[in-house]
C-alpha cells in the first residue's frame, strides 16, 4: 500500500495523526513522507502503521504512541508515567525567564515536575540551580532522562517527595514554580477520553473546585522561599486565579495574573 491510500483511507482520524504514525513506523520525517507520498510501504511497517492508528482510534494521546512531545521548540520524552506538557504550560516558563532574567546563581524549584519540562527549560536558559521534585518515582525517572538529553542533568536535582516536604526547614529557593492537579473533581467525567482515560489522574484531578494541592502548597511556600522571591503558579480558570490569588495574599504575597495566548487567566505570579 502506498503512503497516499494510508492517509486518505484512514477515517476517524486526523491527517496530523495519520502521518505521524508514519513517520514513526517508517523512520521518516514529515518532510520526507509528503515527497513520498507514492512510495510503497511493506506489510511489516503497515501492520505496524496500523497498530499505532488503532490505538490512537481507541483514544490513546499521540503522544504516548510516539513517546515525544514538542514543548518550547525541544522534544521531551514522555510515557503514561506523566502528563502530556500542554503549549498554555509554556506561559509558566515564560513568566519564569522574564523573572529570572540574566541575574546568576538563582535557586529555582518545580514542584510536581513530571517529565521535568518547565525545570529543565529554566536550567537550559538561564544560569539557575533547579530542583525538581516529584512524589513519582516514575516520573522522576522521565524527568531525568529528559534532562540528560537535552544537556542539563549536571544543573539540576531530582528530589522524589511530596511537594515541599522532602525539604527540611532551612532549605530556601529564590523561586518556586509548580503546574498543579487543577481538574475539579466534578469535571472529571467531562474531559476528553484521551485524558480522562490515559493520562495519570494524580497529576490532573485537584479535587473540590481543583483547589486541593494548592491549599497544600500556598502553605508551605512562605517557610521555603527567600525574602522577595517569587512563586508561579499554574491555573486553569478566573475562579481559581481569584481563589488562589487570595490564598497567596493571605499568606503575605504581592500577586500579578498573566494570561495565555487564548486569553484566559494562567499564572499567577506571587512576590514575596
Amino acid at each position: 500500500m502506498r503512503i497516499r491510500q494510508i492517509i486518505t483511507s484512514q477515517k476517524g482520524l486526523s491527517g496530523t495523526d495519520v502521518i505521524t504514525a508514519v513517520c514513526l513506523a517508517c523512520n521518516l520525517t514529515r518532510e520526507q513522507v509528503f515527497c513520498r507520498m507514492d512510495s510503497e510501504i511493506d506489510e511489516e511497517r503497515l501492520r505496524v502503521v496500523r497498530g499505532y492508528l488503532d490505538e490512537r482510534l481507541a483514544g490513546k494521546p499521540l503522544a504516548y504512541i510516539t513517546g515525544v512531545r514538542e514543548f518550547f521548540s525541544e522534544s521531551f520524552s514522555v510515557n503514561e508515567a506523566v502528563l502530556i506538557p500542554r503549549p498554555e504550560t509554556e506561559v509558566l516558563v515564560e513568566v519564569a525567564l522574564d523573572l529570572i532574567g540574566d541575574r546568576k546563581g538563582l535557586t529555582v524549584l518545580d514542584v510536581g515536575c513530571g517529565s521535568g519540562a518547565i525545570g529543565i527549560i529554566v536550567a537550559k536558559h538561564t544560569d539557575s540551580r533547579v530542583f525538581s521534585v516529584d512524589i513519582s518515582e516514575a516520573a522522576l525517572a522521565v524527568a531525568h532522562t529528559n534532562a540528560v538529553s537535552l544537556g542539563v542533568h549536571e544543573k539540576m536535582r531530582f528530589v522524589c517527595g511530596d511537594l515541599l516536604g522532602a525539604f527540611g526547614d532551612g532549605t530556601r529557593f529564590d523561586m518556586i514554580v509548580a503546574n498543579p492537579p487543577y481538574v475539579a473533581a466534578d469535571e472529571w467525567d467531562d474531559l476528553m477520553v484521551d485524558v480522562r482515560e490515559y493520562e495519570p489522574r494524580g497529576a490532573l484531578d485537584g479535587g473540590e473546585g481543583g483547589l486541593d494541592i494548592y491549599r497544600r502548597l500556598v502553605g508551605q511556600v512562605p517557610g521555603h522561599l527567600v525574602r522577595g522571591g517569587h512563586v508561579l503558579l499554574e491555573i486553569g480558570s478566573f475562579r481559581q486565579a481569584c481563589d488562589v490569588g487570595a490564598m497567596l495574599e493571605a499568606a503575605g504575597f504581592r500577586v500579578g495574573v498573566r494570561k495565555d495566548y487564548s486569553g484566559r487567566e494562567r499564572v499567577l505570579a506571587g512576590h514575596g
